[in-house]
C-alpha cells in the first residue's frame, strides 16, 4: 500500500475511490504563499521540470533569469549546475527564505513585482516555473509580465514557462467537499495530508482553490486554510499573448519529457510547456 493510500485507509477509513478529507471549521482563509517554510517543505523538492530547465540553461548564451522564483527551487538547481542566476519574487518572505537556503551565495536574489521587472543586465534565458504565470489572472497583468521579461532578454534569448494543461473535464469538475491531493512531512517529522476544493468560473477562466492541511495521525489542522485563484489558458490564446509581446514560439510540449503538443498528446498532457525566443533582430 502506498503512502497516500495508507493515509486514506488509516486516517479517513474510506475507500480510495471515494476519498474526502475530514471536515474543517473555516473562519478565515490565509494566503497560500504566506508561509515560505511550509511551502518549501511541500513544494520545494526537485521535480520533473528541473532537468528540462537545466537543459535549456546549458544551451543558453548568457545568464539565467528565474521569475516568480518562490523559495528558489529552480534557481538553486541551475546555479548548482554552474550557471549565473538572478531570481525574482514579489513576496519578501519567500525571497528571505531563499536567501537563507543559498548558503554559498550562488544566486542574485531580487524582491520585485514581475509586472514591473527591471533588473540589471540582459539574460540568455528567462523562466517562469511552477505554474506561476497562472497567478496573473487578468489579461493586462499577464501582458505586463510577458513584456517585462521580453525587455530583460538579449536578442535571440530563450523564454520558457509551463502552466497546468486546461483539460475541460478537470475544469468542469466542481469540488465542494475537500478531497485529498497529496501529503508531505513537516519539520517535526509528522505527516500532513493536503486536501482542497475547487470552483471554476468559465467566464474569467479562473479556478479558485481552498486548501486544507491536517495531521495524518489525528486530523487536526497543521496550518491555516488557504485560498488561491489561478487563470487557465488555452494554446491559441497563449500564442496570441506571446505574439503580442513579440515572442516567437519555438516549441510547445505536453510534458517535461519533450512530447510535442498534438491533438493526441493533448488528451493526456501533464502540463502545457512553451519554449519561446526573442528575435535576433528587434524593432524599437
Amino acid at each position: 500500500m502506498t503512502s497516500i493510500e495508507t493515509l486514506e485507509h488509516d486516517v479517513l477509513e474510506t475507500p480510495a475511490d471515494d476519498v474526502t478529507a475530514a471536515p474543517v471549521a473555516v473562519t478565515e482563509l490565509a494566503d497560500e504563499y504566506g508561509d515560505p517554510a511550509r511551502y518549501d517543505l511541500e513544494y520545494g523538492t526537485a521535480g520533473l521540470d528541473v532537468p528540462f530547465y537545466l537543459a535549456l540553461a546549458e544551451r543558453a548564451d548568457g545568464t539565467v533569469l528565474d521569475v516568480a522564483t518562490g523559495t528558489g527551487r529552480i534557481a538553486l538547481a541551475i546555479a548548482e549546475a554552474g550557471h549565473e542566476v538572478t531570481a525574482v519574487d514579489v513576496n519578501p518572505a519567500m525571497v528571505e527564505f531563499a536567501i537563507d537556503k543559498d548558503v554559498d551565495e550562488t544566486v542574485t536574489w531580487v524582491e520585485q513585482d514581475a509586472r514591473e521587472l527591471k533588473v540589471r543586465g540582459k539574460f540568455g534565458l528567462a523562466i517562469v516555473a511552477g505554474n506561476a504565470l497562472q497567478q496573473f489572472v487578468a489579461n493586462d497583468d499577464r501582458a505586463a509580465v510577458l513584456k517585462a521579461i521580453y525587455r530583460q532578454l538579449a536578442p535571440g534569448a530563450t523564454f520558457a514557462f509551463a502552466i497546468r494543461f486546461p483539460h475541460t473535464s478537470e475544469l468542469a469538475r466542481r469540488v465542494e467537499t475537500p478531497e485529498i491531493w497529496h501529503s508531505y512531512t513537516d519539520v517535526t517529522g509528522s505527516q500532513v495530508i493536503v486536501s482542497g476544493t475547487q470552483r471554476y468560473d468559465a467566464t474569467s477562466q479562473v479556478m479558485t482553490h481552498e486548501t486544507y492541511r491536517q495531521y495524518a495521525v489525528d486530523g487536526t489542522p497543521a496550518a491555516a486554510p488557504t485560498t488561491t485563484a489561478v487563470r487557465y489558458s488555452f494554446p491559441q490564446e497563449l500564442e496570441a499573448a506571446l505574439a503580442a509581446a513579440r515572442f516567437e514560439v519555438e516549441a510547445t510540449y505536453a510534458d517535461f519529457a519533450g512530447t510535442a503538443l498534438t491533438t493526441e498528446s493533448a488528451a493526456t498532457a501533464s502540463a502545457l510547456v512553451y519554449v519561446c525566443r526573442k528575435p535576433e533582430t528587434t524593432k524599437r
